[in-house]
């Protein structure tokens, strides 16, 4: 009988009184508190003139967490990290991660746009599972998030999508094999290459 690793999200206070870390957490089936991340992107955005600025009541994570478990070792991220590809291939090639952790609240509108491609192009650069539950309905007037709960192969297929359902939740064989074979017949991290600007690199637009 193999025992699994509980992820879950919370606030942790900062230390500055005022802001506070948007904190992911990974306990052990002994109940301990196996790792600790605190998320490192905020979002300070305005998605169809509603106004988001999580930094007011936030203050961003410093260091990437990875950490092992019976199922495999988990890379932590948080919502609008997945934005940032950098930060998941820093996990994968430099901290062995297999399985991307990807809890979040997206908007209605940035997620019917964004989240499930987001997360297949995890899935497929990091040749990784992505697992990414995903809160879901109307929290208040101001408020609602899109929901679809999803896991991803390392493939790309998703192989979960809990859709708009609440009070559920999915379970899903994950096969490191398929992990290890995706590797091995597509071995990316070894043809990354390094490159430069020319002597003279185009200068960015300016308004």
């Amino acid at each position: 009988k193999r025992s699994s690793p509980l992820t879950m999200t919370t606030e942790k206070s900062a230390g500055d009184g005022v802001r506070v870390h948007n904190t992911h957490l990974i306990l052990s089936d002994a109940g301990q508190v196996a790792a600790v991340y605190h998320k490192a992107h905020l979002f300070d955005v305005d998605v169809e003139g509603k106004r988001y600025f999580e930094s007011e009541t936030t203050i961003p994570g410093e260091e990437y967490v990875v950490c092992d478990t019976p199922v495999g070792r988990l890379g932590l991220t948080t919502c609008y990290d997945l934005r940032f590809p950098e930060h998941y291939a820093e996990l994968t090639r430099q901290g062995g991660a297999q399985i991307l952790l990807v809890p979040s609240a997206f908007t209605v509108p940035t997620g019917e746009a964004h989240w499930e491609v987001l997360l297949r192009a995890r899935a497929i650069e990091n040749q990784c599972y992505v697992i990414a539950a995903a809160q879901v309905g109307v929290h208040n007037e101001k408020r609602q998030s899109y929901g679809h709960s999803l896991i991803v192969d390392p493939w790309g297929k998703v192989v979960c999508d809990l859709e708009q359902q609440v009070d559920t939740f999915g379970i899903v064989d994950l096969d490191l094999e398929l992990l290890q074979r995706t590797r091995l017949n597509m071995p990316i991290p070894s043809h990354v290459r390094p490159m430069r600007w020319p002597s003279d690199p185009p200068l960015a637009p300016t308004d």
